[in-house]
């Protein structure tokens, strides 16, 4: 956060990934505990892990992560355990903990296709794009993983941020040729058509995902846009009104990206052209109040 001297007034920016429509794509697993090990060590394993899952969905990291470090310690030999671990260590940013865990799970089952798509998406985040999409790649042609679909997401995520659009529009669409309604693909599809200027395609996609999902910031934007492109005033009347139900005391700019403007403040919520990002920026007479608008944009933008 920056101040700007001559109007005293505070800045706040914020870049929040755009995967999956704001979500992640990554897999946590959770399974009913089972009696198909002596002392019960498996048992307890499998409630941790599940446990760990669900804190880690609240964001409740540092108890998500000592549940799951209990899972390992009743099982050692239970994947699940070292799964949840990486996830944790991939929120917290501890990518040297995380590794040790994701190739840890990876010795006791090297072909695991939740840990290949989670560990793929690790290294896609950290720039190994290479490495990342071999393992998603794997995961995804496994005909024993029961949910490919998330693999051909997270690997068309990757592509995207990495700007190969092409490639990426291919695993995109064939993860919602398995799954149809899978948001995230169809979000991102909506976006790569728009960018190289096939508005019919982009606006089947993006309706296909508004019947699915609350539409969030980035997505009544695109609608928008596409209905002035089609001199469609009745569709653009209908975004426009649904931003300002959002919004209903700001004025709305949508010349680039979408700009809410009070008398005394500003949100500015704009995607990149070159990655699935959303950027975040408010203006405000206060640090707190930007921060707030920075608050309430991130959690318009993750509302699907």
């Amino acid at each position: 956060m920056s101040f700007a001297p001559a109007l005293n007034r505070s800045l706040a920016a914020l870049a929040l990934a755009a995967l999956a429509a704001c979500s992640s794509q990554t897999v946590t697993e959770s399974r009913p505990v089972t009696d198909n090990t002596p002392g019960g060590g498996r048992r307890a394993a499998e409630a941790h892990t599940g446990l760990a899952g669900e804190y880690y969905q609240r964001g409740n990291l540092t108890v998500a992560l000592a549940e799951a470090r209990q899972a390992a310690k009743e099982d050692p030999t239970y994947v699940p355990a070292y799964n949840m671990q990486a996830l944790v260590y991939m929120e917290l940013r501890e990518d040297g903990s995380a590794r040790e865990a994701f190739d840890q799970a990876l010795r006791l089952s090297p072909n695991n296709p939740d840990v290949l798509n989670n560990f793929g998406w690790f290294l896609c985040l950290r720039n190994d794009v290479a490495r990342g999409l071999d393992l998603m790649t794997r995961a995804a042609n496994d005909t024993r993983y029961s949910s490919p679909e998330k693999a051909f997401l997270s690997a068309g995520l990757c592509l995207r941020r990495a700007g190969r659009n092409a490639e990426a529009e291919d695993y995109l669409r064939r993860a919602v040729l398995i799954r149809p309604d899978l948001i995230g693909a169809l979000y991102n599809l909506a976006a790569i058509n728009f960018e190289r200027g096939a508005i019919n395609d982009a606006e089947i996609y993006l309706l296909r995902y508004m019947r699915l999902a609350t539409p969030n910031l980035e997505s009544l934007v695109m609608g928008v846009k596409i209905a002035r492109l089609k001199k469609d005033k009745a569709a653009e009347d209908s975004f426009e009104q649904q931003l300002r139900r959002r919004f209903p005391d700001a004025a709305a700019d949508v010349q680039d990206g979408l700009r809410l403007a009070w008398p005394d403040r500003w949100l500015h919520v704009r995607p990149s052209n070159t990655e699935p990002i959303v950027r975040l920026i408010a203006e405000a007479p206060t640090g707190a109040q930007a921060e707030r608008l920075i608050q309430e944009g991130r959690s318009v933008c993750a509302a699907s």
